[in-house]
This record gives C-alpha cells, sequence and structure tokens, in this order.
C-alpha cells in the first residue's frame, strides 16, 4: 500500500546545496527580480532547496582550488559581499616523490597551472552562498534528503523525502514522520558525485552516455606551526605512495600561514577495487617533505569523497523529462586542472538561464529544457573539458605513459623509472606488484600501525570529521543476504580478499569471522563519499539516502 504523504508544491526544486545549485538559485532569482523591475507581467516563482546535510556546507568537500572566471559572472562583487577566500595563488609547483626524495617540474604546462586561481574551504564557500541564496529569497530546507523520484506522466514530476522515525527494522517509532512528497515543475540536481537520485533517474530516462569513472579523495586539514609555509602555496605530487601502474597523486595546499590541506587521489574502480585510499594519505604524511610541514601540528578535520574523472565523453545530458543535472551530477570536473567548483558553477548558471527562459514562456516540456545542453555546449566550460577530455585515459596503461601522453616529458638526472621497494616507519614493505587488476588485497594492502600523531587509524580521523547518524534507523547501504552469502563471503574473499574492508575511508565493512564467518556494516560510520558503491566489483552494494542530517559536519573542508 503506497505511503500517505503530506505534498507541497513548488515551480522548481534544487535537490543539493553545493556550488553548483547555489549559484543556479542565485543567478536565477536575480533574473527574474530584474525582469520583473522592467516588465508588465512579472514572474513569482516558487523556488526552494534541499539538502541532506545538518547545515549548509555540512557535505562539501574540497582541496579547493577555485578559478573565480564562473563566480566573477554571477556575483562579480563577490570580494565586497564576504566571499570567504583563504588566499590567492602566491607559489605552485608539481613535485615527483620516491619514498624519501622529491625533485621539482622545472616549469608548470598552461594547461596545468592555476594561475589566478583561489584557495578556498569549499565548506565554508557553500555555506556564504547559502546565506546568499537566503537573503534572494530562496527558501533553503537542511535535514532533507530526496530519496526517490515521483514519476507522473512519463516525466519527473518531484522527489519523495526521506522518512524521519523509523528503528533499525523498519518500524515506526514514536514521532515518526513521513517523507514529504515535494512536487515540480522542474527539478535541478546537483547532488554531487554518484548521486543516489540521479542514479534512480537513470532506470527511468538511461542516459545512453558512457559510464562514469570515479576516483576517491582522502583530506584532511592541519595546523601547523608558523614560519613553514607562506599563505597561497599550491604543490601537486605524483609518485609515492603510489605503485607506477596506478593513477593517483597527492596535494598540499598553504590557507594560511598555519593552515593546510592535504590529501591523496586514488583511483577505484569495479575492475580494480583493491586499494586503501585512506592509508594512501597516511603513507603520504610520512614523506619527509610532507613530514617536516607537520611536524608538532594537529589535524583539525578529516573527509573523503568520489570525483567524476570521466571527463567530457562520460557526461550525461544535462536535461531530461522534468529536471535538469549540474555539477558533479553532469560530470563537471577537470581532471587535467584539479578543479571542478567552477565549472559546477557554470553548470548552475547555465541552468539557471534555462529555467528562466521556462518560466518566461510557461513551458517546462523536455524541448525546452534541451536548450541547457545548447548553451553547454556554446560555453567556455564546454571548451575546457573538451581540451582535457583525453587526460584521465591517457593513465590507463600507467603512470609514465600517462605522463608522457599528457605532455610532461621530463627526465631526472639519477632518477630510474624502475619501481622500487618501498620501506617506512610504522609500515610493512610494500610487495612488488605486477598489473593493477584482480589482485587480492591480502597481498597487495601493506599492514599499518598509526602512531596517532601524524599518521591515524580510520575510526580516529572520523572524529575530526564530524560524523553523525542517528543510531537506530535502517540501514542505508543495501546488500541481499544472498548475495552476503555467496559473494561476500565467498567469491569476493577468494578472488579480492574483500576489498570493501580497504576501500571504504570509514570502516564501514567488516569482514568477522568468529563464531562463523559474517559481514558487520557499521553505518554510523558513513562519510558519504560513495566509495562502496563505485568501487564493489560485484554491484551488489546500493548507497540510499539515511535520514535527513546524518553524515559527516565539515566546516572548514
Amino acid at each position: 500500500m503506497e505511503q500517505e504523504r503530506e505534498s507541497l508544491e513548488f515551480d522548481i526544486v534544487f535537490v543539493g546545496a553545493g556550488p553548483a545549485n547555489l549559484a543556479s538559485a542565485i543567478h536565477l532569482q536575480r533574473l527574474i527580480k530584474s525582469h520583473n523591475a522592467r516588465s508588465a507581467n512579472p514572474l513569482d516563482p516558487t523556488i526552494a532547496i534541499i539538502d541532506k546535510g545538518r547545515y549548509a556546507g555540512a557535505h562539501l568537500l574540497s582541496g579547493a582550488l577555485l578559478d573565480p572566471r564562473a563566480l566573477e559572472e554571477f556575483f562579480p562583487d563577490y570580494r565586497e559581499q564576504g566571499c570567504p577566500i583563504e588566499a590567492t595563488i602566491s607559489n605552485e609547483t608539481i613535485w615527483f616523490l620516491q619514498s624519501k626524495r622529491k625533485f621539482t617540474l622545472p616549469f608548470i604546462p598552461e594547461t596545468f597551472s592555476n594561475k589566478n586561481s583561489l584557495l578556498v574551504s569549499i565548506s565554508r564557500l557553500g555555506a556564504w552562498m547559502a546565506e546568499k541564496a537566503e537573503e534572494e529569497g530562496i527558501q533553503l530546507f537542511d535535514n532533507t534528503a530526496a530519496s526517490a523520484p515521483f514519476i507522473e506522466n512519463g516525466r519527473l514530476a518531484g522527489i519523495i523525502t526521506d522518512d524521519k522515525g523509523l528503528d533499525k527494522n523498519g518500524k515506526k517509532k514514536s514521532g515518526y514522520e513521513p517523507g514529504l512528497l515535494l512536487k515540480s515543475k522542474v527539478t535541478v540536481i546537483g547532488e554531487g558525485s554518484d548521486g543516489s537520485l540521479a542514479r534512480q533517474l537513470g532506470k527511468y530516462f538511461p542516459a545512453g552516455s558512457p559510464q562514469q569513472r570515479y576516483e576517491t579523495g582522502v583530506k584532511e586539514t592541519w595546523r601547523i606551526p608558523e614560519g613553514r609555509v607562506i599563505a597561497g602555496e599550491v604543490h601537486h605530487t605524483f609518485g609515492f605512495p603510489f605503485e607506477a601502474n596506478v593513477y593517483g597523486g597527492g596535494w598540499l595546499y598553504t590557507l594560511s600561514p598555519t593552515l593546510v590541506s592535504i590529501g591523496c587521489i586514488s583511483s577505484l574502480s569495479p575492475d580494480s577495487p583493491v586499494c586503501d585510499p585512506h592509508l594512501n594519505l597516511q603513507r603520504f604524511k610520512l614523506h619527509p617533505l610532507m613530514a617536516n610541514i607537520l611536524k608538532s601540528g594537529q589535524m583539525v578535520e578529516a573527509g573523503a569523497k568520489t570525483i567524476n574523472s570521466g571527463g567530457l565523453d562520460t557526461l550525461p545530458p544535462l536535461y531530461g523529462p522534468g529536471y535538469l543535472l549540474t555539477g558533479e551530477s553532469a560530470g563537471m570536473v577537470n581532471m587535467q586542472r584539479h578543479k571542478g567548483i567552477h565549472l559546477a558553477m557554470k553548470s548552475g548558471i547555465i541552468a539557471a538561464e534555462t529555467l528562466f527562459e521556462a518560466l518566461q514562456q510557461n513551458d517546462f516540456s523536455t524541448e525546452r529544457l534541451k536548450s541547457c545542453d545548447e548553451k553547454f555546449r556554446n560555453s567556455w566550460a564546454y571548451d575546457e573539458l573538451y581540451a582535457a577530455r583525453n587526460y584521465r585515459k591517457a593513465f590507463d596503461n600507467g603512470l609514465y605513459p600517462g605522463l608522457i601522453q599528457a605532455g610532461l616529458q621530463l627526465s631526472f638526472p639519477g632518477l630510474s623509472m624502475k619501481k622500487t621497494q618501498i620501506s617506512l616507519p610504522s609500515f610493512s614493505p610494500l610487495p612488488n606488484l605486477g598489473l593493477k587488476k584482480n589482485k587480492s588485497a591480502a597481498a597487495a594492502i601493506p599492514e599499518f600501525r598509526s602512531d596517532g600523531i601524524r599518521t591515524f587509524s580510520k575510526e580516529r580521523t572520523l572524529f575530526n570529521s564530524g560524523v553523525m547518524h542517528e543510531e537506530n534507523q535502517p540501514c542505508h547501504l543495501h546488500i541481499k543476504a544472498e548475495d552476503i552469502k555467496e559473494i561476500c563471503l565467498k567469491k569476493c574473499t577468494i578472488e579480492f580478499g574483500n576489498p570493501c574492508q580497504h576501500f571504504c575511508p570509514a570502516a564501514v565493512y567488516e569482514i568477522i569471522t568468529e563464531p562463523v564467518p559474517a559481514l558487520r556494516l557499521n553505518p554510523s560510520n558513513c562519510l558519504h563519499c560513495k566509495t562502496c558503491e563505485v568501487a564493489d566489483p560485484y554491484g551488489v552494494i546500493t548507497w540510499t539516502v539515511p535520514e535527513g542530517g546524518g553524515g559527516p559536519g565539515y566546516k572548514v573542508s
């Protein structure tokens, strides 16, 4: 029997309060106000933004580098309005790392340059943009997750929000509140990487585009003693701690003389799931270069998220029956430039202009929304992604072939291109691995013992993520009982050594052997990064939204 729900009607509902949708809502509202000031036919649409975080910016995580090009388009006075810019770029390098050495590239190709970019905390930026959206008259509902699409007459006609007050067995607790049905003429989906609503929509309206690919980024923000760095430094690395046949890299951004962002991006996929992104960052911090910068410092925040990396070739159509896609829901990331915020904002601007035209014409048909795609293809955002379309694919055969194809044909005196065994304090020696695919986690993942000073366990970093969930609620990670029995505890154990225990940055998955083998889930640890869903080699894990308000609580990431 269908659950009876309260229904609210809007003209436009934005799902997700990230830079893309916030830029879109602000730009749209300003277009409407400008139109109304000079038109005899004013527009007065009802617009709402929902977000599953417990406050604006709570689920936003990035390095973060911001190319201000799109921000300047829709918010030219952003500095005067108090936009939280941490620093402007003062110095930029690319380092090739071996276990104890670094080599600085003598120049930075233009396509990799971050000239004129800004360093920001995306969670702080998102909170500021949400405040500006509310000042424009936009209704923002946090603690509200989009759990399912509402399909009517062959189009997306709204969304159903999360039920609140169900226990672990799905039974109603006191204070139970069923989710709302939010009807809309257009829904703008900007959930971020591997969004659950966009995934469900794909079953109703297949995009026909190549499958998206993903990496996992793990980040920590550290407070360090003054005198080691200058605000605005941007350092990207390749090499250590990654094997030469694995795509990955690190970064160090200096937000102030005493605050740094440090992180690693690790490649994962269903055919290559054996990887531990959290471990990669811990090893990265033990490189002498990083260790000296972090010495006597303190980690203040940590987190993780997946990143779309397929580029232009994997972008879905930006429109569909009753909806538009923005930001990472639309694949707006340029891996070559290590940036996506500006592309997300530009996609939001384009969506806003499409919505404005639809409101003027009172036409919300798929044919009208199709102009969003046309606008994108005529924009600088399309040109940028087109120029970088082959970058990530170049590394599919390993680091060095990728560097050659990417244009970094550089040689360093005394540096051997052969892989070497890495030995660092607190770690068992890393084996010299062959091909990256179909490896067992038992052989590929080294034993790790954190020191609690510079390196930390997954459980310890969770404390610094601000993660919170209602404990007594249904598990939001869905795996069928027969799949746990036949795949998780048998097939995956033999073929991959249960990599879910390693690729999840939050220690959500545990294989226990006593008294009998079993898969134990710790859903309250979940950082909403979606790594489990995109790296699962058998496709048996489905990530669904927990109660709104659950998840990480980022403030400076």
